[in-house]
């Protein structure tokens, strides 16, 4: 029996009309999850400007007028000072404003100014066809937004509708920025086209910001982008007239390749506990090649700076290892494990020696991707664990044999900067510095690099006890270093009291806008550190920068020694100064203090130079004397603190932007010259690498010896394919492991001429590299 559909118009209820569709809730937050992943608020200087949507990796459009075509048709200026902000989480429950995403636009694309119609600000550029679009690049693809089930959705983005759309069909949505925080959705009433390059519209409410929203139909399709409002009607641009424009212009191939690749699927978030993965995710070892490939190409670069590869496929130009991880952190690498831990390795590496970054980077990444292949083979996480360990020991031992002592630190300077005169000055001053002292290199005002010349000034072995803010002035965030000019200086041992007097000082600092350096002997066991704590509360104002010292012998012994060299007072319980009544005369001061994770640098403190030589004298007939060697070393100790120096080199170039340059590099080469002078050195090239293979059994061992054999010949593979070697000569120095076992001929000569390599910075690099393994390996 066959039962007969009722007349839609015959029962209580009726489809009133056949064109407005019957929708689910879930298709409705389906297309507002997208909307929220894709559209970004525009600002200018702090200011909302407009609302803007992603048209591709990296892409966004928006209305004409927003970025000021009358700057310009093109290039960075009409954007400058642009940033687009998106959401980071589908979460109705967060703050608008929390963990934003905030990219900067950097470059004008493509456009069309508004027409002389168009409800536009007067004087603006105007002609008879424009189309008042921009399409512009970001600095990269905002990562994916995080839902409350942890699910990490791709931010994709929309493809515009390139054929002419019937408008009138069906009601649009508005999404858009209308001087709020939040993303406003507004439905169309009645759509109908003016004119062939205009839709109007009502129902959809705007104010300032909406201009550069898009409208999509009901089933996700962007069909127009709205840009004002005129005699009583919104009104927008059709997509299929944009995308034409762009498609006849200079960026036809890059709009071309985003409408035809495939959007990426959503996937689990690291630590979300959720574990499906679409198919066609990439996998841990896809990611660290990826990063490993962009890495391995600025390796080889000489002078620094390549061209490589970012996470979208896209070419980046990058000069370090951290613009580099910036690119593939803005590409969210919790959607790709294994990126992650390169990245890391490339901070902690940087952070450490300021130099061999992008070596460290490239073996985690060779360790990670031939790990990742070696599971999904069947060995297990613990089983590769033991055995990479174990190998990489091994080869840290024969690269630790290699090392050669060092007499001419310019020999490895020049392998950390490509400027002779700055790896000239550097080795000069590094050899007055000696392998322990204290080496600056400060930005100039001239051109020339001047120096070396002595101040007083104290490496201590000690960091920043506290997390650091990562946007105070002076802080550098990807190395987790503080620099703090003329900082003020406090003395602080385990003392008690209400700290009222301190956040008063403190109060009276931050108006000044000078910088709080606290060192100090107390530490979190001690009950009478809530002192410590509260002159550390954001309430009260900037955080100063806490450095937790040890004690040493006799307790006070080294805050003593502080207070020599700053011109402070050490508030200790011996002192007589308590510290409801201390004020600016309890202070000291210094001329510069680098705080990293592991040491402070004081350079030219405020001390009386009379009472200081009369410390050393003291010092020196009291070690004479000593009766223990506890005692001996503190003293020796204390004269070596009071008559520390620091070698300054100033360094100029042409212009700011060259002096900023140079000096980074000075910096790099500084390290890595004070560092050879403390190990040897050993071959460059990646060769002491290649040669510590020797120490693993070819064809022995298991999967984990496997992946660290590979792993150790990818900075060399990296360097030499770039010094002209053909892949048939790699493959027979990465067999050999080492150029004399080759009979002579042209391409065992070229590595002849490389800088050697601080020991002490391969084997760090080494070791940074395997923590980045165990990670990854732990999923720690």
């Amino acid at each position: 029996m066959t039962t007969q559909a009722p007349d839609p118009g015959s029962a209580l209820q009726a489809v009133t009309s056949a064109r407005a569709g019957m929708h689910s809730t879930q298709d409705v937050r389906a297309r507002v999850a997208e909307a929220e992943s894709r559209v970004a608020r525009l600002e200018r200087g702090g200011s909302q400007v407009a609302t803007g949507f992603l048209v591709g990796p990296a892409l966004l459009l928006t209305a004409g007028h927003a970025v000021r075509l009358a700057l310009g048709a093109s290039g960075v200026g009409p954007v400058a000072g642009m940033v687009a902000v998106f959401p980071s989480h589908h979460d109705p429950g967060r703050a608008a404003a929390q963990d934003a995403v905030r990219i900067r636009l950097t470059e004008l694309l493509d456009s069309s100014p508004p027409s002389p119609d168009d409800p536009v600000p007067r004087g603006m550029q105007t002609a008879e066809d424009g189309l008042d679009f921009a399409l512009v690049r970001l600095a990269g693809h905002p990562p994916g937004l995080v839902e409350p089930n942890g699910l990490l959705r791709p931010r994709g983005y929309y493809k515009p509708f390139e054929e002419d759309y019937a408008f009138g069909s069906g009601p649009l949505s508005l999404f858009h920025y209308p001087l709020r925080l939040l993303l406003d959705y507004s439905k169309t009433e009645k759509v109908l086209r003016s004119g062939e390059s205009r839709v109007r519209y009502r129902g959809a409410n705007t104010l300032d910001g909406s201009s550069g929203g898009p409208l999509v139909t009901e089933d996700g399709s962007v069909v127009a982008m709205h840009h004002g409002h005129r005699d009583g009607m919104n009104q927008g641009i059709p997509t299929s007239l944009i995308v034409s424009r762009i498609l006849a212009g200079p960026h036809a191939e890059l709009l071309r390749d985003a409408l035809d690749r495939p959007l990426p699927p959503a996937r689990a978030r690291e630590g979300s506990g959720v574990t499906r993965r679409s198919r066609g995710a990439e996998t841990p070892g896809d990611g660290a090649r990826a990063i490993g490939a962009a890495m391995s190409a600025l390796l080889a670069s000489r002078p620094p700076g390549a061209t490589v590869l970012g996470p979208d496929g896209r070419p980046v130009r990058a000069t370090n290892a951290r613009q580099v991880a910036e690119c593939f952190r803005t590409a969210d690498p919790r959607a790709v494990p294994g990126i992650d831990p390169v990245v890391e390795a490339a901070r902690a590496m940087d952070a450490a020696s300021g130099d061999g970054a992008l070596t460290a980077a490239v073996l985690a990444a060779a360790l990670i991707g031939e790990a990742a292949d070696q599971r999904s083979r069947g060995s297990g996480s613990r089983e590769l664990l033991r055995e990479s360990g174990e190998a990489l020991d091994l080869a840290r031992a024969a690269l630790a044999d290699l090392a050669a002592p060092c007499s001419r630190p310019d020999a490895v300077a020049r392998g950390a900067t490509a400027d002779p005169e700055v790896a000239e000055a550097v080795s000069a001053a590094a050899l007055l510095a000696g392998p322990y002292g204290v080496l600056i290199c400060e930005r100039g005002a001239t051109r020339a690099i001047e120096g070396p010349t002595v101040r007083q000034g104290l490496r201590v072995p000690a960091g920043h006890a506290f997390p650091y803010a990562a946007d105070a002035p002076g802080t550098d965030a990807w190395a987790r270093r503080i620099r703090l000019v003329k900082p003020y200086v406090l003395l602080l041992d385990s003392v008690t009291g209400d700290g009222e007097a301190f956040r008063r000082l403190r109060g009276r600092l931050g108006a000044e806008g000078s910088p709080l350096l606290i060192l100090t002997t107390a530490d979190d066991c001690d009950p009478r550190g809530g002192l410590l704590r509260a002159l550390c509360d954001p309430a009260d104002g900037p955080v100063p920068t806490v450095v937790r010292v040890p004690a040493g012998w006799q307790g006070h012994q080294r805050l003593r020694s502080l207070a020599l060299l700053t011109g402070a007072t050490a508030l200790t319980e011996s002192s007589g100064v308590l510290p409801g009544t201390a004020w600016f005369d309890v202070l000291g001061r210094v001329g510069l203090a680098v705080v990293s994770a592991s040491e402070t640098v004081l350079v030219g403190g405020d001390h009386d130079p009379r009472m200081l030589d009369r410390w050393i004298a003291s010092a020196g007939a009291l070690l004479e004397l000593a009766d223990s060697d506890d005692e001996r070393s503190a003293l020796e100790e204390q004269v070596a603190w009071l008559t520390s120096r620091a070698v300054y080199l100033t360094v100029g170039a042409e212009t700011e932007a060259a002096i900023a340059a140079r000096t980074e590099s000075a910096e790099r080469a500084a390290h890595t010259a004070q560092a050879a002078l403390r190990s040897g050195t050993v071959p460059g090239g990646g060769l002491a690498l290649l040669r510590a293979r020797a120490a693993l059994s070819d064809g022995a061992g298991g999967p984990g010896t496997h992946v660290v054999r590979t792993a150790l010949a990818a900075p060399f593979r990296a360097l030499a394919s770039t010094a002209g070697l053909t892949p048939d000569d790699v493959e027979r120095w990465c067999a050999a492991g080492d150029p004399d076992a080759l009979d002579r001929g042209p391409s065992t000569n070229l590595f002849a001429e490389l800088p050697e390599d601080a020991a002490e910075i391969v084997l760090l690099a080494l070791d940074t590299a395997k923590a980045a393994l165990t990670g990854f390996l732990t999923g720690s």
